[in-house]
């Protein structure tokens, strides 16, 4: 009878430590397949937020890229801008035609270039007007008005008292236009 009880009980331990196995085996490979699953999920989930981020920068950068060409193309044209001024305002100056030229034999030389320089002035606005500041073309525009406008009062004698004014402020305008793009040139070349 123990013999028996013995081998009824082995034989319920086996029976319960086999169904133990086959359910601890069972949830073993469950819980791998769960596991599994959430993996690829979470796989495919990420691998779609990283195509989506990966997308947005792409974007992003080609935006960047459009922009700085942009900006390139402006400076470029706002550094041909000030050359041109430089070179302006240079050949509009009158060279030293004596020793000790004072500053009124330079207004004069210049009241009598007015026509030229009109045309020079008229020439220049028309290449770079469209990239110039608001204020440098404010100042253009005015002294154009009062080189076409002075003109008239030089003749052969000499030029009147305002055509003398007007060039002197066509010098003065000159260096601030100067002023004004090269300070913009240099604030461009910082970035």
């Amino acid at each position: 009878m123990v013999n028996t009880l013995l081998e009824n009980v082995i034989g319920l331990l086996v029976s319960l430590g086999g169904g133990g196995v086959i359910v601890l085996g069972l949830s073993n490979w469950l819980g791998r397949m769960w596991a599994n699953l959430v993996a690829e999920q979470l796989k495919a989930s990420n691998s779609q937020d990283l195509e989506r981020i990966k997308a947005d920068f792409v974007r992003e950068l080609e935006s960047y890229k459009i922009q700085l060409k942009k900006s390139e193309f402006i400076f470029q044209k706002q550094f041909e801008a000030t050359s041109a001024i430089v070179a302006l305002k240079r050949n509009i100056l009158p060279s030293y035609s004596e020793p000790y030229m004072d500053y009124h034999v330079a207004c004069e030389y210049i009241a009598s270039s007015f026509e030229p320089i009109e045309k020079q002035l008229d020439g220049y606005l028309a290449l770079h007007g469209a990239i110039l500041p608001d204020e440098a073309k404010k100042i253009l525009v005015s002294s154009l008005t009062d080189v076409g406008t002075f003109k008239f009062e030089v003749d052969r004698e000499g030029a009147s008292s305002n055509a003398l004014d007007a060039a002197d402020n066509l010098l003065k305008n000159l260096g601030m236009v100067e002023e004004l793009m090269i300070s913009l040139v240099h604030d461009q070349s910082k970035l």
